[in-house]
């Protein structure tokens, strides 16, 4: 059986490299013309990922181990400190181990697809061919998807620089709390930090972000790219959506490595059973959950006005002996239920429910 595979990004290539070791054969597409290359990601990858992969080699790709993270709301802050928590990660490289031993069709552009007596028939811009299986991990403006999947989602812009600084964190991260996300400053090791922001200006708001920490040095390289923050079924007839095609994306922080990776063990799974439809109740079983619910969360954080904010944040800071215990890299619902356990939570109930009824 022929599997056509668009995008040689993480999840597309653990599909892929499943698929593979199950004897299928696999056609991977990929537009650019290095595996891992244009890098639009901060690289911080939880443990929960390298505990769960082990059978695959990321070791020479780690960076950095990262202990904690310093919170801050404008000059009010906390830090919470696990050791281990998340690894910084060099993202080409950590793409291009898992594309060890796969041929790949580079500076190759997916144009269309359409189905033919039983045949998925694929355009490019190089040639036309057919397949059995059609899998879309073409990222956040997937072309599989536009042609023919709804999804209810929006689009948010990241930029990053990588840049040196004499900074004094070097095992802890900073989360800068700004709408609609934050700012982040994550250690790579060496003096070098990876520091960005999503916005609707973020070049604009990370520069003078930048001016307002003092840091002055030219950026070593800069990175730019987009989330796909939302929801849509993720399979019909025999063509597949996986990763920030997808929109396995963690809602509340944009991370999508995990939860891609884990979609994709999942969808090669199904296809492996032949039970293709199971795709989407894996999915849901595994990661739909967590989406659906911090959707919502999010929703309601850009209502909030900046005194119900504040409020939350002061909340949250109390409680930090909390999440230093039970708060999850990955799994932020897991993480807010974890603080229910704290009856003054239900101060807060007004707050949410003001700013729920701001999102309708």
């Amino acid at each position: 059986m022929d599997i056509a595979v668009i995008g040689a990004g993480p999840a597309g290539l653990i599909a892929s490299k499943l698929l593979d070791r199950a004897g299928y054969k696999i056609n991977i597409i990929e537009e650019h013309k290095t595996i891992g290359k244009p890098v639009s990601c901060s690289g911080l990858i939880g443990k929960d990922f390298f505990d769960h992969f082990k059978q695959f080699d990321f070791e020479e790709s780690i960076k950095n181990r990262i202990d904690g993270a310093k919170i801050f709301l404008g000059t009010n802050s906390f830090e919470l400190k696990r050791k281990g928590v998340s690894f910084v990660v060099d993202r080409a490289m950590f793409d291009q181990s898992l594309s060890n031993g796969l041929e790949i069709s580079l500076e190759e552009r997916f144009q269309s697809f359409e189905r033919k007596n039983g045949i998925i028939s694929i355009k490019t811009n190089k040639r036309k061919f057919n397949t059995d299986l059609l899998i879309g991990s073409d990222g956040p403006s997937s072309r599989v998807r536009s042609q023919e999947f709804d999804y209810n989602m929006k689009h948010y812009k990241g930029y990053q620089v990588r840049i040196k600084a004499d900074l004094d964190s070097n095992n802890l991260v900073e989360v800068h709390i700004q709408r609609p996300f934050f700012t982040w400053i994550v250690p790579e090791g060496d003096g070098i930090f990876r520091i960005g922001t999503i916005s609707d200006s973020p070049k604009e708001s990370l520069y003078r972000f930048l001016e307002e920490r003092g840091i002055k040095n030219a950026p070593i390289e800069i990175q730019s790219g987009v989330i796909p923050i939302g929801k849509g079924i993720n399979y019909r007839d025999r063509v597949f959506l996986l990763g920030d095609a997808a929109c396995q994306v963690k809602p509340l922080s944009g991370g999508g490595v995990y939860y891609g990776a884990l979609a994709a063990e999942a969808l090669a799974n199904s296809i492996i059973s032949g039970r293709y439809s199971s795709y989407p109740q894996l999915c849901k079983q595994l990661i739909d959950k967590e989406i659906s619910r911090g959707l919502l969360l999010r929703k309601i954080y850009e209502k909030l006005s900046d005194d119900e904010l504040r409020a939350v944040f002061d909340f949250i800071k109390s409680k930090k002996h909390i999440l230093n215990k039970s708060g999850s890299f990955d799994e932020h619902y897991k993480t807010i239920i974890s603080l229910t356990k704290d009856p003054k939570i239900f101060s807060l109930l007004p707050i949410f429910f003001k700013a729920y009824l701001r999102t309708l």
